[in-house]
């Protein structure tokens, strides 16, 4: 059987970054950055107030000692006052602070503060308390300055990072292209979401599966739902979408069944088929195909298995690190994929493949020792233990515990048994657990 960190290599051959384009910010959601982005405006772009009350000379303030309003400062006002000698200023949060004061007296040290946030400001505040120079100030550039380095290229966007390119003075970014993935989910027995069974036959999971995870992956989906076991029928289909996506991934007809279109159609394509020593979803294909009357584009296909803990598996496993490459995010190396945490529950397996087992991430625990509950075990690498998602293992038909699982735990194959305690390799799935 194929090893499993060689064909996770073999996939990450398949494809190249998608081109690049220039998009409005609100559409780069997701996006790839392929270009450094250093600030165009510092932030705060001008020392402002971090509070509503009145700007003054610190070493003017004291307590009990009236001061003089002078003036009335509201977020958005362009011409800033010089506050003269002895004097306040009202001045609401986030307005520009005025020449020659220092800090901020925040409106609650003042008597009668009620009265002094009316919309006409006071003649005359009296202090509470003294304030430090500096105090609710926000000064100019203190989070980041004009040509310092935002995010450097190969930064994959967030609603944060897109609320700070707006921030710091973009409208536009230039970015990869976002990934269309084609989805084919192939079976004679698959039948639409919420139809009636007969005998013999399954509700489609796999292409809501598929569709949902393309999508919080941030790529577009591109569905066919393909239930019928011919190859003719199905190579029609994946014709019908091929010049439309940048990644293709089928589920099913990949094993050794009599009936396996998907192999029947692709090997002729130059598709290669293999066992991989994974549990589950040891059977596997990968290729590229090129659209019909488009021989310069290279299309990646994956090929998974049926069940849907195997298209679960899989898909993290060998889908997200590629579609990731194709938006232009720099490849990992297999084993940068994981890192070390123990196990709160230990769990059985039946060796000879590397067991993937989805599991779920409780923080800060006390595992259970002896009968004194003992702490052996309780910390871990980062403060986290991990527990099978399904009591009943790895099964690859086990979806209905799927929507807890956080990570994926990799067991070697020759081990047979992980004891509460014991150091394993997690996966956590998505960018952060």
């Amino acid at each position: 059987m194929k090893d499993v960190a060689d064909h996770y290599r073999d996939v990450m051959a398949l494809g190249a970054p998608l081109p690049e384009s220039t998009v409005p910010i609100d559409e780069a959601l997701g996006r790839v950055l392929v270009e450094d982005i250093r600030a165009r405006f510092a932030v705060p772009p001008f020392t402002n107030s971090a509070m509503d009350g009145f700007a003054v000379r610190a070493d003017e303030v004291r307590e009990g000692h009236a001061l003089r309003v002078s003036d009335d400062i509201p977020a958005g006002r362009t011409d800033i006052p010089v506050l003269p000698a002895g004097c306040a200023i009202r001045i609401m949060t986030g307005a520009p602070m005025p020449e020659g004061a220092d800090a901020v007296i925040p409106v609650e040290n003042t008597q009668n503060p009620g009265a002094n946030m009316a919309p006409d400001p006071p003649a005359r505040i009296v202090p509470t308390a003294t304030v430090p120079a500096g105090a609710n100030v926000r000064r100019r550039g203190e989070d980041i300055n004009e040509g310092d380095l935002l995010y450097p290229s190969g930064t994959h966007l967030t609603a944060a990072h897109l609320s700070a390119l707006v921030s710091v003075g973009y409208g536009q970014v230039a970015v990869r292209s976002q990934v269309r993935v084609g989805v084919i989910t192939t079976g004679e027995e698959l039948r639409e979401a919420g139809a009636d069974l007969a005998l013999g036959q399954i509700p489609d999971s796999n292409s809501i599966l598929l569709a949902g995870m393309v999508r919080e992956a941030g790529a577009v989906p591109l569905v066919r739902a393909f239930h019928a076991d011919t190859v003719e029928d199905f190579m029609r289909d994946l014709q019908d979408i091929l010049d439309q996506v940048d990644l293709l991934i089928t589920a099913g007809g990949v094993s050794a069944g009599a009936f396996d279109v998907v192999k029947a159609a692709l090997r002729a394509y130059g598709v290669e088929f293999v066992k991989v020593g994974m549990q589950p979803g040891k059977p596997q294909g990968c290729g590229v195909l090129e659209p019909a009357g488009h021989p310069a584009r290279r299309i990646p296909i994956l090929c998974l298995p049926g069940n849907p803990v195997s298209v679960f598996v899989s898909w993290h496993l060998f889908a997200v690190p590629l579609m990731r490459a194709l938006a232009g995010e720099p490849p990992v190396d297999f084993d940068a994929l994981f890192t070390t945490v123990r196990a709160g529950t230990g769990w059985s397996r039946k060796p000879g493949r590397v067991q993937f087992l989805p599991v779920t991430a409780r923080e800060r625990e006390v595992m259970i020792g002896d009968s004194n509950r003992d702490e052996r075990g309780t910390v871990t690498p980062d403060g986290v233990l991990i527990h099978p998602s399904s009591h009943g293992g790895s099964k690859s038909h086990f979806v209905a515990s799927l929507a807890g699982a956080t990570g994926l735990a990799r067991v070697p194959a020759e081990r047979a048994k992980v004891e509460a305690g014991d150091l394993v390799d997690v996966m956590w799935l998505g960018r952060a657990r």
